[in-house]
C-alpha cells in the first residue's frame, strides 16, 4: 500500500457506496465504508433481487459500456450469475420523438435494437395488452441485474482488498481546517458517539444524504416508491421464458420486470412516490400510486391476477429537480454521489470509479465520454 494515500470513508454501504470502497480498496487505499443498518437490511435502495439494465434510454453510453464491463469481470472473478438477459420493451407511438432520439442514440453507437409495431408485439407477446397506436423498440441486450447478490458480491471483493465495513450512524461530517474530515459517528453496539478523522470523505447516503451535507437541502427530495408483485397464473411471464422488462415509465409512470424474484410473481413499479423522510418512510401513504400501478395491470396485463398484488414492497429514490445524479466536490476533503432518481443501480461500477478518482484528485484520468460535466453541483446554480 502506497503510505501517501489519503485516508478514505465512505458513507453508505448501498451499491454506490460499495462500489466506490472497492474501487479504492483496488488502488491500495485504506478505506472504511461506514453503513448505518446492520448488513443486510431493506431500508434503501439497494436492496431485493433485480434491477433493470437497459441500453436503449441512455443518451450517452461510456458509464454503461464500463459498467457492464465491470459487472461481467466480477462474474467471472467469483463465478456468480449477476446479469440475466431477458430483453426490453420500450413503449410509446409511431415517430414518438423522446423514442426516435433514444433509437439514434442506438444507431450512432452500433447497437442492436428493433422496432416493433403493435401486431409484432401481440405476435410476440400474446400476454401483454396495448393499444394498437402503440409500438415499442426492442433493446435484445436488456436484462436484470441480480441487486442483492450485486451488493453482496462488491462487499465481499472490497473486504478482501482489506476494506474495513464499519456499522453505525453518522452525525455529523465536518472538514477541519487545518486538513481532513471529522466524522461523528454513533455505535450500533454501545449507542455511543464517536469521532473519528479521515483525509477524505465521501457520501453516498441515499435519501440520507441531505442530512449530512446542509448545502443539498432543496436540492434533493426523497420518494418512497410502491414495488408490487402479482401472480401469473399461466407462468408465462417468467425470466426463464423470455418474458421482457417493460419499460413505460415516460408515458405511465410505470415500469414492470418478469418473474424472477418470487416464483411466478411479476415486479411491477411506479416510477416515484409520495415525498417523505427516511427515517418515518413507513408512514407515508401511496394508495394514489397503488391504485395506478392496479390500473396499469389489469389493463395491460390482463392474464395475472390483478385484483391485488400479492407482495407489496418499498424502495426509496432520491431525486435531484433535473432526474440527473450530483457527483462533485462539496469541498476539498468532502466528495458526495446522490439524487440518482431511480437509474443509479446499473451505472454503479461507473459512478464508483467516478467518486474514487474525485477523493484522489485524479478526475482527470476519467475518460471524456463519461462527461463528468454532467453530473457537478455547479449547474443547479444556472438554474436561480
Amino acid at each position: 500500500m502506497n503510505k501517501s494515500q489519503p485516508t478514505v470513508a465512505v458513507i453508505g454501504g448501498g451499491i454506490i457506496g460499495s462500489w466506490t470502497a472497492l474501487h479504492l480498496a483496488e488502488a491500495g487505499v485504506r478505506t472504511t465504508l461506514i453503513e448505518q443498518f446492520p448488513l443486510p437490511h431493506t431500508r434503501g435502495s439497494s436492496h431485493g433481487l433485480s434491477r433493470a439494465f437497459r441500453f436503449l434510454g441512455e443518451l450517452e453510453m461510456d458509464r454503461l459500456d464500463y459498467s457492464q464491463d465491470r459487472w461481467r469481470e466480477l462474474e467471472k472473478e467469483t463465478g456468480e450469475t449477476l446479469f440475466v438477459k431477458t430483453g426490453l420493451l420500450n413503449f410509446g407511438p409511431s415517430g414518438d420523438p423522446e423514442l426516435e432520439q433514444l433509437m439514434e442514440v442506438m444507431r450512432e453507437n452500433k447497437r442492436e435494437f428493433e422496432w416493433l409495431e403493435s401486431d409484432t408485439i401481440q405476435a410476440r407477446f400474446p400476454m401483454l395488452n396495448y393499444p394498437d397506436e402503440w409500438g415499442a423498440a426492442w433493446d435484445p441486450n436488456g436484462g436484470i441485474l441480480i441487486a442483492h447478490r450485486c451488493l453482496n458480491t462488491v462487499q465481499s471483493r472490497f473486504l478482501a482488498k482489506g476494506g474495513e465495513i464499519a456499522t453505525g450512524r453518522v452525525e455529523t461530517v465536518e472538514s477541519q481546517e487545518e486538513a481532513g474530515v471529522r466524522i461523528a459517528v454513533q455505535s450500533s453496539t454501545t449507542g455511543k458517539t464517536e469521532f473519528q478523522t479521515f483525509d477524505r470523505t465521501v457520501i453516498c447516503a441515499g435519501p440520507w444524504t441531505a442530512k449530512l451535507v446542509p448545502k443539498l437541502n432543496g436540492l434533493l427530495r426523497s420518494l418512497l416508491t410502491p414495488v408490487t408483485y402479482w401472480h401469473d397464473p399461466t407462468g408465462s411471464c417468467r425470466a426463464s421464458k423470455g418474458f421482457p422488462i417493460l419499460f413505460n415509465a415516460r408515458l405511465t409512470g410505470i415500469y414492470g420486470l418478469p418473474s424472477f424474484e418470487y416464483h411466478d410473481l411479476v415486479k411491477i413499479l411506479y416510477h416515484g412516490g409520495p415525498e417523505t423522510d427516511p427515517d418515518t418512510r413507513d408512514m407515508a401513504s401511496f394508495k394514489p400510486y397503488l391504485r395506478e400501478v392496479t390500473d396499469y395491470v389489469r389493463q395491460h396485463l390482463p392474464m395475472l391476477d390483478h385484483q391485488k398484488p400479492a407482495i407489496l414492497e418499498t424502495c426509496m429514490y432520491t431525486m435531484t429537480p433535473d432526474g440527473t445524479p450530483i457527483i462533485d466536490r462539496i469541498d476539498d476533503n468532502i466528495i458526495v454521489g446522490c439524487g440518482f432518481s431511480g437509474s443509479g443501480f446499473k451505472h454503479s461500477p461507473a459512478t464508483g470509479w467516478m467518486l474514487s478518482l474525485l477523493a484522489l484528485g485524479l478526475e482527470e484520468d476519467l475518460p471524456k465520454g463519461f462527461m463528468a460535466g454532467l453530473y457537478v453541483l455547479d449547474r443547479f446554480k444556472k438554474d436561480a
